[in-house]
Order: structure tokens, then sequence, then C-alpha cells
């Protein structure tokens, strides 16, 4: 019989049981019945021929269980009923059970949820056919193309299919008389053909629709009403119509992933749009044969079409959109990848501690147990089925606290997927039970079960038999309590490691609440209009929509001031590397630096100190000389310590440009940056074209009040436009955001598992008391005065408290080392404050968990004590 015949006729037996017994009696009455059949025949008696027919089968109950054996899982069957076992056990002593699953639950629950988030985050497959025959290219180095090239590339046919798409793509809608700033995808018409992204009603954009929108069912829900008839309702989109054709399912998820959630999808809007290629690969065609043949092409069009030094041949990627390929050293990911590496660590520990505190509770019930369970060793139990049923029980408290912690997995994941996030683009994240959670949360329970039930299992059954008979329940062997003490020891030095690490995020989370940016945020207001592309194609008309904003503007009754600029300190960056010669050298410098075009006014609104020369003036217009301004970063990188005002520095073989002035350093990017590289051009001399236009408005006081006159000033020029108007401290959030995150997480983590550690001193020392009672009565009895008899107590915790700190030191000092990456650079891993402080957080409480236990001692009664057994 073949393996998976024999499994599945096992199986059968397993749901009855009762039925099995029946046939398997009825099979042995028959057996029996037919042996004395033939011995009457042979002239005996018909009750002596029962009779011996029954000796010649032997024990019916034996000949049972083997059978049993043959048929049925027999160590399911057994496994079953350890369980039964433990139920009725704890049933008895429900506050045991009901303290340990809570240990577990925390520990599993906190493992789960940061898992399922990881897997959201970084391995959810997006809703795409065949995810793994999909894939993403870079062509040229950069992640997006044109569309002749990818008509040119698509028209090659190297592929099964080729889709482009732009996700960084903001429109104005257009609802009633008001105007919303909507996030889009931009798609080829193939886009859903290629992918094979379903609709949940309607259709989506096919090849030849050009005025089509599919909707995501956010929007459709929060937008749109849920109107069940929104296929065919129009939307003004930038100025023109769109018909809705679709609505995309509830668990929808981009081609990008990450939690990115737009509104809609929509197809390009012209030629100057740039996209992102999908490829589906031809079955049986591997991306070693794509790539050589795509290296193929891009050589023919680098060809066809020259770029300069720009070659699409360069740079050549083909990488998968699911699993590892999206976490790669090339994307940027890396840090997103190891912030999720550092939380399962944490919460790794966070689940030691718990086990180990359950491994505590589950030595105690050994030690109360021991007369128990060597009475059934003596009566022929074999020590690996005594330990295999208490493996059962520790298996029933895991299964107890992973069902608890999927409970306060879902309450929190789903929280967290109604949570908006402060960020540029939306997010959002589909967190759902699955089967890798379910998986995980099964490999947890396992290794819970075997991490806190092992080792109380071995040592509840190594007492010899005598040995365990004869000990009162008073007498504690000293390898129990050394065991007991290692544990309390590992937690206390496990809780410093995660205090450690908390600790360190508080810390940079306060630094980065209290360190200036280098510009003022109290009083100024970040005021973006975004304006519909199609009314403004003219460069002109977008900058007499500027002077009058700003004239408007800078007129309103508490307006110390207004600017412009291309980019907002801190909520975007334009970023260039290129090399560039100064006047004072003959050979190039090559720099990465950030780029930003403000009005004349920046410096001042912003309160950015001209160390240097000037601001920029209102004659730095197109067709004058051109100008720029360095910070003190970039300019000691291209002039040394020499002043670089009046010097002129010069892009390739472009026209040189004079050095106005020298800024004072601000932060650019991130609030922990150091080095940051700032270059500042006139607005009014920049080439780049933008419909994101965005004022930076001065205020005499209190920068909320002027909220509205800003917003009716700018609404009255371009009713068209979106706006968003905020204060800039409110601004800021978006920088802030990963010091909160990393705070909340690992102080969490740290206060949790501190938690955890002191609840498991305090039950062995608590525990340590009960079991010495007799001795403390006979102290006092014979004359121990209260301290001393306090003394017993204090000396184990302070010995298990200083031990379990020395060794959370040393392993703190080198594990929290790593974390310096998502730190800023005053925060540093190995300060002495940092263990100091953790040192005596976990004293204090260590103390705090010792009161308890110190108390029962000194109430301790003699005569009760000395009759107590």
């Amino acid at each position: 019989m073949s393996f998976w015949k024999e499994t599945i006729r096992r199986l059968t037996y397993l749901p009855s049981r009762s039925r099995f017994d029946q046939e398997l009696d009825a099979e042995l009455q028959f057996h029996i019945e037919t042996r004395a059949e033939e011995l009457v025949q042979t002239g005996m008696l018909r009750p002596a021929a029962v009779a011996q027919a029954r000796r010649e089968f032997g024990s019916s109950a034996r000949m049972r269980e083997e059978t049993r054996a043959a048929w049925q899982f027999r160590w399911l069957e057994d496994l079953a009923a350890d369980l039964r076992y433990a139920a009725r056990a704890f049933r008895r002593n429900p506050g045991f059970a009901l303290t340990a699953t809570a240990c577990l639950a925390l520990g599993i629950g906190a493992n789960i949820t940061i898992f399922s988030i990881a897997d959201e985050v970084l391995f959810s497959q997006p809703s795409v056919r065949d995810p793994e025959t999909l894939v993403r290219l870079e062509i040229g180095g950069g992640s997006n193309a044109s569309l002749r090239e990818y008509r040119f590339i698509r028209d090659a046919h190297i592929f099964a299919g080729l889709a482009g798409q732009n996700e960084e793509v903001e429109a104005n809608w257009r609802y009633g008389d008001r105007t919303y700033r909507l996030y889009l995808v931009r798609v080829t018409d193939n886009f859903f053909t290629v992918t094979g992204i379903p609709v949940a009603m309607g259709r989506p954009i096919q090849p030849g629709d050009s005025g089509m929108v599919v909707v995501t069912h956010g929007f459709w829900q929060r937008r749109l009403g849920g109107d069940p008839n929104v296929v065919g309702r129009k939307l003004l989109l930038d100025g023109q119509i769109y018909t809705v054709s679709g609505v995309l399912p509830r668990d929808h998820r981009t081609v990008t992933g990450f939690g990115f959630s737009p509104d809609l999808y929509a197809p390009v809007a012209g030629e100057n749009d740039e996209v992102a290629f999908c490829a589906r690969l031809e079955p049986g065609m591997t991306r070693s044969v794509a790539y050589a043949r795509l290296k193929a092409t891009c050589q023919e069009l680098d060809r066809i079409y020259p770029q300069g030094n720009r070659k699409t041949a360069g740079g050549l990627r083909i990488s998968g959109i699911v699993g590892m390929d999206r976490i790669n050293k090339d994307s940027g990911l890396n840090p997103i990848a190891a912030f999720f590496a550092m939380l399962m660590v944490v919460v790794g520990l966070v689940l030691l501690i718990a086990c180990a505190n359950v491994a505590s509770l589950l030595l105690a019930r050994a030690s109360s147990r021991e007369h128990e369970l060597a009475v059934r060793l003596s009566i022929g139990a074999g020590r690996g089925r005594i330990i295999r049923q208490l493996l059962a029980e520790s298996l029933l408290l895991a299964l107890g606290g992973t069902g608890a912690g999927l409970v306060l997995n879902i309450g929190l994941t789903s929280s967290l997927s109604r949570l908006q996030f402060p960020l540029p683009l939306p997010i959002q994240f589909l967190i759902q039970p699955d089967w890798r959670l379910l998986a995980y949360a099964s490999v947890v329970a396992l290794g819970s079960s075997l991490a806190s039930g092992l080792m109380p299992a071995i040592k509840g059954t190594r007492a010899g038999i005598n040995a365990a008979l004869k000990r009162s329940d008073h007498q504690v062997g000293r390898s129990a309590w050394t065991l007991r003490n290692g544990l309390v020891v590992g937690q206390l030095a496990v809780s410093i490691v995660l205090l450690s690490a908390g600790f360190l995020f508080m810390r940079n989370l306060v630094r980065a609440s209290t360190m200036s940016p280098g510009f003022d945020i109290d009083h100024t207001i970040w005021a973006n209009m975004r304006l519909v592309p199609e009314s403004y194609t003219k460069p002109e008309k977008t900058s007499a929509l500027i002077e009058t904003a700003v004239e408007r503007l800078r007129t309103l009754p508490g307006v110390d001031g207004v600017a412009i600029a291309h980019v907002v300190p801190l909520n975007g960056h334009l970023t260039n590397g290129t090399d560039l010669n100064t006047d004072l050298g003959s050979h190039p410098v090559h720099v990465n630096f950030n780029t930003n075009y403000v009005g004349p006014d920046y410096f001042r609104v912003m309160q950015i100190p001209v160390l240097e020369g000037r601001g920029f003036l209102a004659t730095d217009r197109r067709g004058s000389p051109r100008v720029a301004i360095l910070n003190e970063n970039l300019s000691r990188r291209l002039f040394g310590t020499v002043n670089p005002v009046g010097h002129t520095i010069r892009f390739g073989k472009g026209a040189p440009i004079l050095i106005a002035g020298l800024a004072k350093n601000s932060k650019y990017f991130t609030l922990g940056e150091e080095n940051a590289f700032a270059y500042y051009e006139p607005y009014t001399q920049s080439d780049e074209s933008t419909v994101s236009l965005h004022f930076l408005v001065r205020a005499a006081g209190r920068p909320e009040p002027l909220i509205p006159a800003i917003n009716s000033v700018l609404g009255q020029l371009d009713g068209t436009a979106a706006l968003e108007i905020k204060p800039m401290h409110s601004a800021l959030v978006f920088a802030m955001l990963p010091s909160r995150v990393g705070a909340v997480l690992l102080g969490s983590m740290g206060l949790l598992g501190l938690v955890l550690a002191s609840i498991g001193l305090y039950g062995v020392l608590l525990y340590s008391v009960s079991r010495r009672i007799r001795e403390i009565g006979l102290r006092v009895a014979l004359g121990a005065t209260p301290g001393g008899i306090l003394s017993l107590v204090l000396r184990q915790s302070a010995a298990l408290a200083a031990v379990g700190i020395g060794i959370g030191m040393a392993l703190a000092v080198f594990a929290v080392r790593p974390l310096a990456m998502f730190l800023a650079p005053e925060v540093r891993p190995t300060d002495l404050t940092n263990f100091v402080v953790v040192g005596a957080v976990l004293a204090l409480v260590a103390a705090a968990a010792t009161a308890a236990p110190a108390l029962r001692a000194l109430r301790v009664d003699p005569v009760v004590a000395l009759r107590h057994e």
C-alpha cells in the first residue's frame, strides 16, 4: 500500500473512534467464536472451548492497542489524550494557566503582529496575474523612461507584454465648488491587459481607451459615497472629463507595493509623460535571456536616437515584483528591510523573556508534583512518556497564548489598516490573516512550547524515584534553584538589551524634536498650490500668477514676508549628482547636492542667515547673469577655506555662475543629516517647470490665524487649483515620523520586556519565600530579627538583579551598536548615560518586585510555620 493510501486510511478512522472500537470488538469476537467451534468439534465442552480460545488469543486489551497502533496514528491519539489531561489539570488550577497563557500571549502577539506588518510591507504580492512572470525593467540607470523609449522596446516584442506606469502623479479633481488633490497612477492603455489586475465592478482600461479611469475601492467609498452606479460617472480631472470604467477590489495592491494606495488609475496624459516598465516574460524565458535581448534592443535604440551621455543600454536591470527582489541594494529599500529585521529580533527577545517566565512557572509546578511524578515512574511509566505528557501541557499553554496573540494581532493590525500616515504619498496597509501568518504562528507556538516546557519537563523527571518519594515539599533541590535563578537572570539580561534599544530611540526622538532645523518653523506657513497643467502651458502665465500671489499675500495684515520655493525643506528633495568646475581649479569636482530654486525673500522668511555676500534680488531674472548661493558644507567642498562669494562655478560646458552669497547650514532632507550640500538658484532663473507652487509666508505672530486669509487670496487667484495650507511646524510631522515610529515600537517592546522580567523576578522570590516558610519560622522562633529575615529575601533579589544587570550590560554594549544607522549622529549607542539610566531603572523595578515577597516573609507566624508542610 502506498504512503498516501495508508495515510488516508488511517485518517478516516480518527474521527470515528467508537465505530472503530465496535468493529474491532466484533472482529475479535468472531475469531474467538470460530476457534471455539473448532475446539467443540474435537469433543471439548463449549464453555471450556470458549475459555481455551480466549487464552489462545491472549489479552484482548493488548491486542486492541496493537491493532489500533497498526491502523491509526497512535502518537496523535496519545497527544490528544495528553492535551485532554492537561486541560483537566489546568481547570483545577486556573490561576496558573491564565498567568502562563497571558505571558505567552504578550510575547507571541508581539511577534505575529510585527511579522504580519513586515510581511505586508515587504512581501505582499501585488494584485496581478501570475506575479512570478511579471518583472520590472530599468534602462539607462533609472526607473523611468520616455514614451518613445517605451514604444521602441514594446515593438521589439522581447516580452509577452510590456506596459508602463507612473505612480508619482497628482491631479486636481473639481467636484462641485471645491477642488481636491488626488493621487493617480498614469498607465499605458495595455497596463491592465499585461498585468492582469482584476476589477470588482465594470471593466479595466483597455487598449484604445483615452478618457477612462479605474477608481480604487477606497476612493469609491470615501469620495463617491459607494455609488453602485459609479460606472459611467464623469470626473473632472485637471480640466478634462474622464469616465469611470471600473472599480478595483478592496484588497487591491499596486505593482510597486509597500502600502502605496492611489485614488485612481488613468491613461498617460501626453508625450512628455515618463513611465516605469512592467514586462511579462514569455513562457519558459529566463531573466538572463530577457536581459541579453533587452540590451541588444537598447543598443539599437541608442544608435537610432542618440541622447548625448545618456545610454539606455547602460544600467540595465530586470527584477521581480515579489519577495526579496523588491529589497535590494540598488532600490534604496535596505533601511526598511533592516528596520523590520531589527524589530523581529526585538520581539523575538520579548518572546524569549515570556518563555523564560513560563518555564519558571512550570519548574515551580514540577517541584510541587515531584511526588506524583515519582509515583507514576515507580508503577512503570516511562520517563519519556511523562516528558511527552509534560510537554503537552506547555503546548496547550502555547496554543492558548497563540490564540490570544492572534486576537491581539487582529485588533492591532485592523487599527493600523485604518490609520492615515502623514507621508508625501498615500499609504494604507491591507493587513489580513493568511496562510503565511498562520504558518508562522504555528511555528512560534511549537517553538514557545519547547522553549518554555522542555527544561522543566526534563528537570521534573530527573530526580530518582526514592529521593523524590522521600523529599518533603519544603525541601528544594539546589539544581532547581540554580535553573530558576538562571532563567530570571536571563530575563533581566535580555530586558536590559531591550530597554537600552528603547531608551536609545526615545533619546533619538527627544533629540529630533528639540533639534533646530536651521530655519524658523514657529512663524512660517507653508501654502501649496497645485495648478491645472493645461491652464499653464506658458511659463509667463505661471510667473505672472506667482508674482501676483506674492504681492497679495505680502499685503495681508500680520504677514512679515512671502517667498516662493521649488522645494520645501524636510518635505521633499531635488538631488543632483554631477561634475562641476570652479575658477580656482582646473579639474572638475564630482559632488551630490540638494538643489532648490527660491524667491528673493526666501532666506529672510525662513530665517536662514546669509553669512557672506547677498541674497537673491528681484533683478535676478532670466536674461541676467546667473547667480547662486551655497551653504557652508558645499562651499567647503568646492572652495575649501576660501570665501566663495565672487567666484564662479561651471556645470560642464555651460555658462559661468557667480556665487552671490554663502548661507548658513540648515536641514534639507532629514533632521539627522550632518553634511548635506545645498545649492540655491533664483526661482526666476530656473528652467524647471512645475504646477506645484510652494509659498512660504512669515507671520509676525502666531501663524494659525493667517491660514483662512491665505486660503482666500490663493483661491481667488485660481479656483481650479488645489490648496493645502498649514503651519510649518505641523509640516515637520513627516520628518519626525521615523523617530516617532522607532520610539513607539522600541520603547513599547522595552517596556513589555521589563514588565515580563519583573513578573519573573517577583514570581521566583515569592516562590522562594513560600518554600522556606518552615525555615523562616524556625529562625524567628530562635530569635531572628525582622532585619535578618528581610535580608534573606533582599540578598537573593540583589544577587539576581546584579548578575542580570551585569550580563545585560555586557550584551547591550555589542547588541545596540548596529542601531546607529537609525539614530541621529548626536545619539551614540555606546553612550555611558544610556547604560546608567537603564541599569538604574531595572534596579528600581527589581526593588519594587521584591517588596511583596519581603513583606510576606516578615509576616510569617512561627507557630503556623513550624506546622507547615
